[in-house]
């Protein structure tokens, strides 16, 4: 038991120096996604970064898939996220279609959860989560009749 002890805490040591946050895992540069959107299948791309004097995460959001008819359909977006403490952020969305909201939300070390739009807009639910081999999983939500309803999901890896 003597010997086991050392390498015991030797490895619980090294892995939580090797763990990353949420944040960290974000701002690790330009990440490419696989997964589906609307049905279809779909390839994500999302840029974090720290801007303004690092008050704000800024998101440089796109995604591609195609229509039943085969077109392309490619969406943009950019989103600022201010992290108010430990737990709570808030920010402001744009995207390709003119349309604009707030973001609301929560953070722990693994995840990141942003409920956004207006009743006068849209309404959801967006969710990151860190997976211990520190890949991103992002599921999105829309609000309908009260309930939160997925219409996508994607995977990525870090670079």
């Amino acid at each position: 038991m003597k010997k086991i002890l050392p390498i015991l805490l030797l490895f619980i040591a090294s892995s939580s120096l090797s763990a990353q946050s949420i944040v960290e895992a974000l701002t690790s540069g330009t990440q490419k996604g696989k997964g589906t959107l609307m049905g279809a299948e779909a390839e994500f791309s999302m840029q974090w970064e720290w801007t303004l004097n690092d008050q704000f995460l800024k998101l440089t959001f796109a995604n591609s898939r195609k229509s039943k008819e085969g077109t392309p359909i490619v969406f943009k977006a950019n989103g600022f996220y201010k992290l108010l403490d430990d737990s709570r952020v808030v920010g402001n969305w744009f995207d390709s279609r003119g349309i604009s909201f707030p973001l609301n939300g929560t953070i722990t070390d693994t995840e990141l959860t942003i409920i956004w739009g207006t009743p006068q807009t849209e309404q959801g639910k967006t969710v990151y989560q860190l997976t211990p081999d520190n890949q991103i999983n992002v599921i999105d939500f829309f609000l309908a009749d009260g309930q939160y309803r997925q219409f996508g999901e994607a995977s990525y890896a870090q670079n």
